[in-house]
């Protein structure tokens, strides 16, 4: 056995070790002894000895280094003359080759072995093929991924959270572990929340509008003005798609912080993107100055031949605010071809122009929208007028609707729920408020501690005033967010609660 076992690490130098020497006696052509053969024989093949096998415990194992060495009738001899003894790179190449390639087989499948048992769903092609690397740490990615959504699922918040954090780890492009982990960041580590938001916008820019537009949603639940108003300015800037989402956002933005640079940054840029929205903020800055008479001016022009759906709603939305009522429903009226394309913001116009102007005709045009089939859209249109607008009359009219033809309490449908639940809040409805918190409670798989903080509030309980306090941790609709935010507003420098920059 321990001859075995030196004949082997034998084969292995040798390989290196007598090429090498072979290979230099090739090159120097006669200038040098043959370092295998015997010198005291006469060089002659089949009649000299080779010194090279001496040491082995088997002389004939070094026949795997240099096949020249055969068996003759007086032992072991070397078939080749003096002259033509020559190296096997090749033979040794493929000794090496063959025993990396099962060193490397072996381990591979070891490591698949390993995996399979942790519970990684891998292929052994995928392991074996470094092309297929990728594959691996992917699916190592998902694995925590779908780990993460078991423990949340169970209620385990932080380990869900550790393994949704090894997920994106693991796999940086994995995109969905990353807008997962933002979002699910973006309450107990903002900052965090908005590294990993930076980074999906970086790292995708295929995905770039979908990924704005959730990390705007996360922003827009914490208050976070200043910074929805430097990602609303660079996606007017440099990706237009949405543009009218985008400067509305910055228009509510602006009007909490008071700041204006953003929207001068817009005025400054020559690119037909950012020109195309100069009217309107030239428009928002006169009503800031308290220009009135200019900005009507402005806002009653013909429309521009260019002009967006988001063009009209913010003239037809501003002269309302500026109590113009007649000349907003008359423009209303005018274009009702072209906000046909999107009915919720026209029955939003709608409703606002009636609640300041003429408030006999609210309630019948109420009732009107309410006789269509009940939706999660129309419940969030009715919700976010009542929270902009408290009228508990029209409150018991979505209400009413509300326990006719209640909405399946699905992922769907559960941010109309919300937001009914803070139109009853907004109204000072504590009995309905109660009684759809106790349903949202009942139905919740896990103690839905949130709804608490949201009943405090509205009851007066809590110590802070403003929506920030709750709106991260309930799924709102986006208008209904804005208008909690226009009812509620966050505290400014001073301490102050803001109001409307109107």
């Amino acid at each position: 056995m321990l001859g075995q076992l030196a004949d082997f690490f034998r084969l292995w130098w040798g390989l290196i070790y007598w090429n090498t020497r072979k290979t230099w006696f090739q090159l120097r052509r006669g200038r040098s002894t043959c370092p295998c053969q015997s010198p005291s024989d006469s060089g002659r093949a089949f009649e000299t000895h080779c010194e090279a096998c001496i040491s082995w415990a088997r002389p004939a194992r070094f026949r795997r280094v240099c096949p020249l060495l055969v068996d003759t009738k007086d032992g072991l001899r070397c078939s080749a003359d003096t002259a033509q003894v020559r190296p096997f790179w090749l033979r040794a190449f493929g000794f090496y080759g063959g025993a990396m390639l099962a060193v490397y087989l072996t381990g591979a499948i070891v490591v698949f072995a390993f995996l399979r048992y942790v519970g990684y769903p891998v292929s052994i092609v995928h392991v074996a093929l470094p092309p297929l690397w990728h594959r691996v740490v992917e699916t190592r990615s998902w694995f925590f991924l779908n780990r993460s959504s078991q423990a949340f699922t169970k209620g385990n918040t932080s380990e869900g959270l550790l393994y949704l954090a090894s997920a994106y780890e693991f796999d940086p492009g994995n995109y969905a572990a990353g807008m997962s982990l933002a979002k699910h960041f973006q309450v107990t580590q903002p900052s965090r929340s908005d590294q990993v938001f930076e980074k999906l916008m970086r790292d995708h820019p295929d995905k770039r509008s979908a990924t704005a537009q959730d990390w705007f949603r996360a922003l827009l639940s914490r208050g976070s003005f200043e910074r929805i108003s430097t990602l609303a300015r660079d996606e007017i800037l440099e990706a237009p798609a949405h543009g009218g989402v985008w400067l509305r956002a910055l228009f509510f933005a602006t009007r909490q912080t008071g700041g204006d640079a953003p929207l001068r940054a817009i005025l400054a840029a020559r690119t037909p993107q950012a020109q195309l929205w100069h009217p309107l903020i030239d428009i928002e800055l006169l009503v800031r100055a308290g220009r009135k008479a200019e900005a009507i001016a402005a806002l009653n022009r013909p429309m521009p031949a260019n002009a967006t759906p988001f063009d009209l709603y913010y003239r037809i939305d501003t002269l309302i605010d500026l109590r113009e009522i007649f000349p907003a429903l008359d423009l209303l009226g005018k274009y009702t071809t072209f906000l046909a394309r999107d009915p919720q913001a026209a029955n939003t116009l709608l409703l606002k122009a009636y609640a300041l102007g003429s408030s006999r005709s609210l309630v019948p045009q109420v009732e009107t929208l309410l006789e269509q089939p009940f939706n999660a859209s129309l419940a969030t249109l009715v919700s976010a007028h009542v929270i902009r607008y408290p009228n508990q009359q029209v409150f018991l009219k979505l209400w009413e609707k509300f326990q006719r033809e209640p909405l399946p309490l699905t992922v769907d449908n559960v941010g109309a729920w919300f937001s009914v639940l803070c139109a009853a809040g907004a109204v000072g409805d504590q009995a309905r408020l109660q009684e759809i918190s106790a349903r949202l409670k009942q139905a919740s798989a896990t103690p839905f501690m949130g709804l608490t903080v949201v009943e405090a509030f509205f009851r007066g309980d809590s110590a802070r005033k403003d929506a920030v306090s709750f709106l991260p941790i309930l799924p709102l609709p986006m208008d209904v967010t804005y208008a909690l935010f226009e009812r509620y507003p966050t505290p400014g420098p001073g301490g102050r609660l803001r109001t409307p920059a109107r």
